[in-house]
């Protein structure tokens, strides 16, 4: 995993080619490890196949990597080229588009551009406070609807009657609570 928390997206040829030039081994070494043709070590280190789940666990072993390692980069690596034909943004775009929302909405005044590196608990708060409901939704696809919960009640509703009106319409619309008078009441700090 990187620094944000995000798997790092690599082709499995990439990773094998990464990690022979490491140990020093050749192609031909690692196809004779593996009792397989080095035609085929060479198309999978250049992208053109993909790697069958037996030989995998052979790569595992001859590049000494825990099991399974060559298998899920394969995996991570075709998952992210679907999202990528299907259009469907990562989680940091998404998280940047709620950045970009946020500052076009007045928050983030003091920052001469959009702050890049902000816990998600910070980027909920934000959003929560300065965003119209209709764009709430867009934090859905980002948090679980429990963690945007806990932010809200932590960070807001903990304010008490300074955000009376704001937690009074986040606890009607978009956590459903049934008697927000109640509830804020109890929440408040």
């Amino acid at each position: 995993m990187n620094e944000q928390g995000q798997y790092d997206v690599q082709a499995a040829g990439e990773m094998i080619r990464g990690r022979l030039a490491s140990m020093g081994m050749s192609q031909v070494e690692l196809a004779n490890r593996c009792s397989e043709h080095v035609q085929v070590i060479s198309a999978i280190l250049n992208g053109q196949r993909e790697i069958p789940i037996p030989l995998s666990v052979k790569l595992d072993c001859a590049l000494e990597l825990e099991q399974g390692s060559i298998a899920v980069a394969q995996a991570r690596y075709l998952a992210f080229q679907e999202a990528q034909n299907l259009k469907i943004p990562d989680m940091q775009s998404r998280k940047r588009a709620v950045l970009e929302k946020i500052k076009a909405a007045g928050g983030f005044w003091s920052y001469q551009g959009i702050p890049e590196h902000l816990d998600d608990d910070d980027i909920i708060e934000a959003a929560l406070v300065h965003l119209e409901l209709e764009d709430l939704p867009m934090l859905q696809k980002i948090w679980s609807k429990s963690h945007l919960k806990r932010v809200w009640k932590e960070r807001l509703v903990s304010q008490g009657k300074r955000m009376n009106i704001l937690n009074y319409i986040l606890a009607v619309k978009l956590f459903g609570v049934r008697h927000p008078d109640k509830y804020l009441i109890r929440y408040a700090h």
